[in-house]
C-alpha cells in the first residue's frame, strides 16, 4: 500500500501546487486590473489640471491657449468656465440645451452625478470652476461614502477571506483525495492478489472502471490458462504413469530370459554375449523409465522429501564403493578426495535423493567415455559449508549443455532444448534434486563440477 499512498500525496501535492497557481494567478491579475483603473483615473484628474494649466486672461476675459484647445480635442465633448455666480465666463462647444448659468445646488449635483448625462469632471482655477465633459456613455460615476473603522476592516476582512477559501479547498482536496485513494486501494489489492495468481474480481465504476475491466479481464484469462495447464499436466502426469507401468511386465520378462540366456553353457559365448547386452540394454531402460517418474514428480513438487541428518563422507564413499562392488571395468577408475574437515560434517537431505545424484553424475561420465576415463570426487570445507566437486579426464561436457544447466532459472524441458541438444536426463534429474533441496550446482567447465549444499558463495574481487 506504499505505492498508494506515494499516488495520494502527490495527488494532493499536485492540487495544492494548482490551488496556490491559481490564487496567486488572480492576485497578480486584481493588481494589474487596480493599477489600470488607478492609472485611467489619474489621467482624466491629471488631464483636467493640464487643461486648467492652460488658462489665461486675454482682454480681462478668460481664454485657452492652442495646446488646451489640443486636450479637449482628444478625449472630451464640450467645456466651460463658470465664475463664483455661476455665470458661464468661457465656453467650448457647449450643447444649445444646456444653460448659461447654475446654481450651487446644480453645481454640487452635477460635480457628483452627470450634466444632461454626460459624465463632467469640475477643477477650480484662478479664473472660475472649470468644468469638462466626456463623451454620454464613456465614464461610469458614483459617489461612494463609507466610515473609516469600515475600511480598516477591509484588510482583516480580505484575510479571513483567503484563509476560508484555502481551508475549503484543502477539506475539497482531502475528499477528492480520499475518494481516489478508495478507487486506487481496490486496484491495488486486485494487483496483488493477480501477483499471487489469484482469482480476482473488482468493482467496475468509478475512476477505474477501465483499469479494473482490464484486470478482470486478464484475471479470467491467467483462470483459462491455469486450467489448461492443468489439465495438460495431470494427462502428462497420468500418460507418463501409465507407460511405465506397462512397460515394467515385458521389461522384466525380457531381463528374466537375458539373465538365464547368459549363463546358459548350451548357447554359444556370442550368443551369451548378445544377451549380456539386452540385459545392460534392458537396464538401461529401466534406469530411464525411473529417471522418468522421478523428474515428473520433482517438477510438479509430487516427491516428498524425508529430510534427515546424514554424513556426506560416508555416502561418497558408499557411492563409489558401489560401482566397484558392481564390477567396475578395468578403463574407469575413482579419484575419491575428502578434507579431514568434512569427516565430521552432516547435512540435511533427503538422503537417497542425495545419493542418486551423485550416483547420477558418476555413471553420466562412464557412460559418455565408453574408452575409459578417470573421476575425481572431493569434498572440502568452504564459507558455505562444503563444497563437492565432480570431474573426470574424459571428453567432458558440450559447451550447449553447460549453457542450458547454468542459466538462472529452472532446468529446461525437453521441449525448452534447442534442436539438436545431446539428451540431458540424467543432468536434468541431477538439478531438480538439488534444487528441490535448495543446493546450488555450478557446471564450471566441460570437465567440472561444483555443488554447494546453499547458495553459491562469493567470489573474492
Amino acid at each position: 500500500m506504499k505505492s498508494l499512498s506515494k499516488i495520494l500525496f502527490h495527488y494532493l501535492a499536485t492540487a495544492v501546487l494548482i490551488v496556490l497557481s491559481v490564487l496567486l494567478f488572480n492576485v497578480v491579475l486584481y493588481v494589474i486590473i487596480g493599477f489600470q483603473i488607478i492609472r485611467s483615473t489619474n489621467f482624466i484628474s491629471r488631464t483636467t489640471g493640464q487643461i486648467a494649466s492652460e488658462i489665461s486672461e486675454e482682454d480681462g476675459r478668460p481664454a485657452l491657449s492652442e495646446e488646451g484647445y489640443d486636450y479637449l480635442e482628444g478625449d472630451y465633448s464640450w467645456a466651460m468656465l463658470l465664475d463664483d455666480a455661476g455665470n458661464i465666463v468661457w465656453q467650448w462647444q457647449l450643447p444649445e440645451n444646456l444653460g448659461h448659468s447654475y446654481t450651487v445646488p446644480q453645481v454640487s449635483a452635477f460635480s457628483k452625478w452627470y450634466l444632461d448625462d454626460y459624465p463632467v469632471t469640475t477643477r477650480v482655477t484662478d479664473y472660475g470652476l472649470l468644468v469638462t465633459a466626456h463623451p454620454r456613455d464613456t465614464i461610469w460615476k458614483y459617489n461612494v461614502s463609507e466610515s473609516l473603522s469600515f475600511l480598516h476592516k477591509i484588510p482583516n476582512a480580505i484575510g479571513a477571506g483567503l484563509i476560508c477559501n484555502l481551508l475549503f479547498v484543502a477539506v475539497l482536496c482531502l475528499l477528492l483525495g480520499f475518494f481516489f485513494y478508495r478507487s486506487l486501494r481496490s486496484v491495488a489489492v486486485g494487483i496483488e492478489r493477480l501477483s499471487r495468481q489469484e482469482a480476482i474480481r473488482l468493482p467496475e465504476k468509478g475512476m477505474t472502471e477501465l483499469l479494473a475491466r482490464q484486470l478482470n479481464q486478464t484475471s479470467r484469462i491467467l483462470e483459462q490458462q491455469k486450467k489448461h495447464l492443468k489439465k495438460r499436466d495431470d494427462a502428462r502426469t497420468a500418460w507418463i504413469s501409465g507407460v511405465s507401468h506397462d512397460i515394467r511386465t515385458p521389461l522384466s520378462l525380457i531381463m528374466g530370459y537375458a539373465d538365464t540366456m547368459k549363463g546358459d553353457p548350451a548357447l554359444s559365448p556370442d550368443h551369451r554375449q548378445q544377451a549380456r547386452l539386452i540385459e545392460e540394454q534392458s537396464l538401461q531402460i529401466k534406469q530411464l523409465i525411473e529417471d522418468l517418474n522421478l523428474t515428473s514428480k520433482l517438477e510438479y513438487d509430487m516427491q516428498p522429501l524425508r529430510l534427515s541428518s546424514f554424513s556426506p563422507a560416508g555416502l561418497l564413499r558408499e557411492i563409489v564403493s558401489g560401482f566397484y562392488n558392481q564390477g567396475l571395468p578395468d578403463r574407469y577408475a575413482f579419484d575419491l578426495y575428502i578434507d579431514p574437515g568434512v569427516e565430521k560434517m552432516l547435512v540435511k537431505g533427503d538422503r537417497q535423493l542425495i545419493l542418486r545424484a551423485f550416483r547420477n553424475l558418476l555413471h553420466n561420465s562412464i557412460r559418455h567415455n565408453p574408452q575409459g576415463c578417470t573421476v575425481t570426487v572431493t569434498a572440502c570445507p568452504d564459507a558455505e559449508g562444503i563444497c563437492f566437486q565432480v570431474s573426470d579426464d574424459g571428453c567432458g561436457i558440450p559447451g550447449e549443455i553447460i549453457r542450458l544447466l547454468n542459466r538462472d532459472v529452472s532446468v529446461p524441458s525437453a521441449s525448452e532444448q534447442p534442436p539438436g541438444t545431446p539428451h540431458i536426463m540424467g543432468l536434468r534429474i541431477v538439478c531438480q534434486i538439488f534444487q528441490a533441496h535448495g543446493w546450488t550446482i555450478r557446471f564450471t567447465d566441460n570437465h567440472t563440477i561444483h555443488i554447494w549444499p546453499g547458495k553459491e558463495p562469493e567470489q573474492p574481487s
